[in-house]
């Protein structure tokens, strides 16, 4: 009987080790499913990135990639050209503004004063 229940405690110490590393085995297959995922899902961006790259070199090629250059250059100066010429607006509005405040204030002095 002392060899039957040393063969039941070495039993259950290797199924209790066994439940243990099947544990562990089954984290490491769920750690590896979520690495796998967040893989593809960064394969699925870069290919579309890829993509969109191949895209812009193919239109640029179509359309004179020098051509495109030079218009996306003129349109930038005309946008500074355009903020440069509303900064000024502002500012004359502003002195405008300011000026007839201070035209209202003297009339008014004035119409007081009479």
């Amino acid at each position: 009987m002392a060899d039957d229940s040393t063969e039941l405690r070495l039993a259950r110490a290797y199924r209790d080790e066994a439940e243990q590393i099947k544990k562990a085995a089954e984290q490491d297959l769920e750690a590896a499913r979520y690495e796998r995922g967040q893989i593809e899902h960064a394969k699925r961006i870069m290919e579309q990135t890829e993509r969109s790259i191949a895209a812009r070199e193919r239109w640029l090629e179509q359309h004179d990639e020098a051509k495109v250059r030079a218009v996306v250059a003129a349109a930038d100066d005309k946008l500074k050209q355009a903020q440069e010429l509303m900064a000024q607006y502002r500012a004359d509005y502003h002195q405008a503004a300011i000026s007839l405040n201070q035209i209202n204030e003297r009339e008014l002095a004035e119409r007081s004063a009479a």
